[in-house]
């Protein structure tokens, strides 16, 4: 391996091991090769999403045909099946190769290679919730590795860089806010970064899922913190995508957790203030792009949330709010409006921050 190692973790998720190997280099090829070889794959089936770089999906493609045959699924245009059979006449095992980005990286794969930061924090190293009525992890619940290159990741298009911060900066606000400081020295509104950047990024979300997962392997418990503001962002983008460019909505989502915090009592001003400037250093909008309609953005979210449990909301940076021994704080419909009405219709354009406000707890 040589100089192509950048760094190894195990992410223990209950019973199943989560290998994560960051590497760099055209010279990590070997690596891969010889490890996808371990697997004995009789077929390959490579699912992807339009995420990766086209020579990076060529080349996971002819290694994997150079072993055994390999069938290509994009996602955009094809289903993945649900148990994929083996090749014809082989009688000998599948092996699927997941590369792209958070579409990709969430199927049940043997291998995922994630080529966007966004996968490469989350759904990369997340399991696969297996059925209700199962008694143990099932086949490529967990995959047997996670292999990401670093190199290639600090040379994605800024945008897409810009949104998968959002992802690092959930980490760091939820669950391990003595990295605040450093985090928000390191963000670029210009999303330029280097490979040892990078790499440090994808460090501390690791250890900040690996000191959760161990005990809640599906993010049912305590881990539920690593999906912070995910849920309002996924609901702003369903219910008003089109005003946003990519990573905008979750980093909406976060800004309205911290305000419905507010809200309700549990977060104090220089918390909110603290999701605020993360974001806004991040170069990600801080309020709601012209042409929303505020008022029907609130009462659809207000909508949606009402027959839900509630939210994973923070009590302060690393500490969600507990209500009846949940991490779920029920909310309703008049903190939301006021949350929403809170942002404001114009955001802080990119690379115009205010001076950082020390947070403390």
């Amino acid at each position: 391996m040589g100089g192509t190692t950048v760094f190894d973790r195990r992410i223990q998720a209950g019973p199943a091991g989560i290998p994560l190997a960051v590497r760099r280099g055209d010279g990590s090829w070997a690596e891969l090769a010889e490890r996808t070889a371990a697997f004995g794959a009789d077929r390959f089936l490579l699912v992807t999403d339009g995420a990766a770089p086209a020579d990076h999906l060529a080349r996971v493609r002819a290694m994997a045909a150079a072993q055994a045959p390999c069938t290509v699924i994009d996602l955009r245009s094809a289903p993945l099946p649900d148990r994929p059979a083996p090749g014809e006449g082989t009688g000998g095992r599948t092996v699927v190769i997941a590369l792209g980005g958070e579409r990709a990286c969430a199927v049940a794969a043997d291998l995922r290679l994630p080529t966007t930061l966004a996968a490469a924090v989350g759904p990369a190293l997340a399991l696969r919730r297996p059925p209700p009525e199962a008694r143990a992890l099932p086949d490529r619940t967990a995959p047997a590795l996670v292999w990401v290159r670093g190199d290639v990741l600090a040379d994605r298009p800024a945008a897409e860089t810009r949104a998968g911060m959002i992802g690092v900066i959930r980490h760091v606000l939820a669950v391990c806010p003595a990295q605040y400081e450093a985090l928000a020295e390191a963000l670029d509104p210009e999303a330029r970064y280097s490979e040892r950047t990078v790499a440090g990024f994808l460090a501390v979300c690791a250890d900040a899922r690996a000191a959760l997962v161990c005990f809640d392997p599906f993010e049912t418990g305590p881990a539920l913190a690593l999906g912070y503001g995910r849920r309002l962002g996924t609901l702003v983008r369903r219910l008003a995508g089109r005003l946003f460019a990519p990573g905008e909505a979750e980093a909406l989502g976060l800004l309205l957790a911290a305000r419905l915090a507010v809200r309700l009592g549990l977060l104090d001003a220089a918390g909110a203030w603290a999701h605020r400037e993360l974001v806004a250093r991040n170069g990600s909008v801080t309020g709601l792009p012209g042409g929303t309609d505020v008022a029907a953005l609130a009462d659809a979210l207000g909508a949606a949330l009402a027959p839900g449990p509630g939210l994973l909301l923070l009590a302060g940076l690393g500490r969600p709010s507990c209500v009846a021994g949940r991490l779920l704080t029920p909310v309703g419909a008049a903190p939301v409006r006021a949350a929403v009405e809170g942002l404001g219709p114009v955001g802080v354009p990119s690379g115009r921050v205010a001076e950082l406000l020390p947070v403390t707890g």
